[in-house]
């Protein structure tokens, strides 16, 4: 199983324009062969010294039952559509791919 969290800093105040756009994308994903986990999440604070929060961030949880599975969601015309409506939004994505051993 892999697993990818993304974790997409948008321009200050425009988190909610990402997350409708994404809500939208999100429903078309869930359909997609293999996904078997796709959501947004938002940093609560916990006053925990070495965490990280921003209100400016959005942290996208996604499960996947094979390599194939998510590079097909990469290549997908829903993937390259939201990536174009949102580009103006974002300021940087960091992702982190793991599989389970």
């Amino acid at each position: 199983m892999i697993h990818v969290f993304a974790r997409v800093t948008v321009k200050p105040g425009l988190a909610p324009l990402f997350l409708r756009e994404f809500r939208e994308l999100a429903v078309l994903v869930r359909q997609e062969t293999g996904c078997l986990d796709y959501f947004p999440a938002q940093d609560i604070r916990l006053g925990i010294d070495v965490q990280e929060s921003s209100p400016d961030s959005v942290t996208i949880l996604e499960k996947w039952a094979s390599r194939a599975a998510l590079e097909a969601h990469l290549r997908s015309g829903n993937m390259r559509s939201f990536q174009e409506r949102v580009k103006d939004l974002v300021e940087e994505t960091r992702l982190t791919i793991v599989e389970e051993v």
